[in-house]
């Protein structure tokens, strides 16, 4: 019998509500609505799929349906009333929006539909809508002490499932079936599901960056690339590994050895106050100076927390700067038409030192 995981540590709701109510009265609004589930998540601790949150200077509810009753009754943090609606969410919030006449309530226009947008209009007439961007995302990007361990839990639990499935893969698997084995072995780990479609692509379809599985079967000599991600408590990691079936040929090393120098490169160069756009041009200029640099066409990484991909973006273009408690992926890769593909990924935190990694996994090119 496995032995139950120490408890998590707690994370601070109410914490995130006053400094959301601070942003809120540098911006001159009387409050904030949300309809998307990870900041819904991050705000509440409410997980379910249908739910809206307004939070006000001196009051905060959730509004959801009979489904998540008993769930937000036991999700919803202190300080937060859950009503119950059996009308819909933007019925029951008509009810309670009759008296904010001449309010200004922001809301996250990237989350919200045209006809979402009209609902609320309906549901408030006299309420100024002030579109706002990225707000809940801003407070996001500091991970606390207890987001960070459930991401490493995460990490945790994609790093075993990797071991776990790479010991029961075979010649002629395919796709699929070596993807229906990492996402069980997740399920068994622990984790609430697959933290986004996972990645599963050998031989030359290795050099699609975003292969989706196929029937294709693992051949001797063939590259196997997986993309993956563990979910702990809403939480994501994001790993990606590149092994080969049997002995590797002379190119593969060559490679594979300059996507990880690369990885190093970048790596080493993460820290509280650099640049983001500095970590990518690491990666990129240890893949020029290979001459691999023209088969690298994404981005060196991006943020990682309730979703997948977050700020701050570790890209060329990015205008960010790396802070302690951000959580990045360090992703290069080399693409190869016609005869595959190596990406190595791991997470990292961000520290005043340089990166603590997350991901505790091997980079060595694996024979399987």
């Amino acid at each position: 019998m496995t032995d139950a995981p120490e408890p998590l540590p707690p994370v601070t709701h109410g914490g995130r509500l006053a400094r959301l109510r601070a942003r809120l009265r540098e911006r001159g609004a009387d409050g904030f609505l949300t309809l998307h589930g990870p900041n819904l998540l991050y705000l509440s601790g409410f997980s379910g799929s249908s739910g809206l949150l307004v939070v006000r200077e001196a009051s905060a509810f959730l509004i959801t349906d009979s489904r998540y009753e008993i769930q937000a009754a036991d999700e919803v943090a202190a300080g937060i009333e859950v009503r119950i609606s059996g009308d819909g969410l933007f019925a029951a919030l008509s009810e309670v929006a009759r008296s904010w006449s001449a309010s200004r309530i922001a809301f996250e226009p990237t989350h919200v539909s045209v006809r979402a947008l009209e609902r609320l209009e309906e549901a408030a007439p006299d309420v100024d809508w002030d579109p706002v961007r990225g707000l809940v995302e801003s407070l996001r990007l500091e991970k606390e002490p207890g987001e960070i361990e459930r991401m490493r839990r995460a990490a945790l639990v994609a790093c075993s499932a990797l071991e776990e499935t790479l010991g029961r893969v075979a010649e002629g698997m395919s796709e699929m079936e070596i993807t229906a084995e990492l996402e069980y072995r997740l399920r068994a780990g622990g984790s609430e599901g697959p933290a986004f479609e996972s990645i599963v692509a050998v031989g030359p379809r290795s050099a699609l960056p975003h292969a989706r599985p196929s029937d294709r079967r693992l051949r001797e000599g063939d590259l196997l690339l997986l993309d993956f991600g563990a979910v702990v408590h809403g939480y994501r990691s994001d790993i990606t590994r590149t092994v080969v079936a049997g002995r590797p040929a002379d190119w593969q090393v060559a490679v594979h050895a300059a996507v990880r120098a690369a990885h190093d490169a970048a790596l080493a160069v993460v820290r509280d106050g650099v640049a983001a756009a500095a970590v990518d041009a690491a990666a990129r200029g240890s893949l020029n100076d290979a001459g691999y640099g023209e088969y690298f066409g994404h981005s060196t990484g991006h943020g990682l927390g309730l979703e997948v991909h977050e700020e701050p973006a570790v890209s060329r273009r990015s205008e960010a700067i790396l802070r302690s408690g951000n959580v990045v992926t360090i992703e290069p890769g080399v693409y190869l038409p016609g005869r595959g593909g190596v990406r190595l990924e791991d997470d990292v935190c961000v520290e005043a030192a340089g990166a603590r990694s997350l991901t505790a996994f091997p980079l060595d090119l694996r024979e399987i």
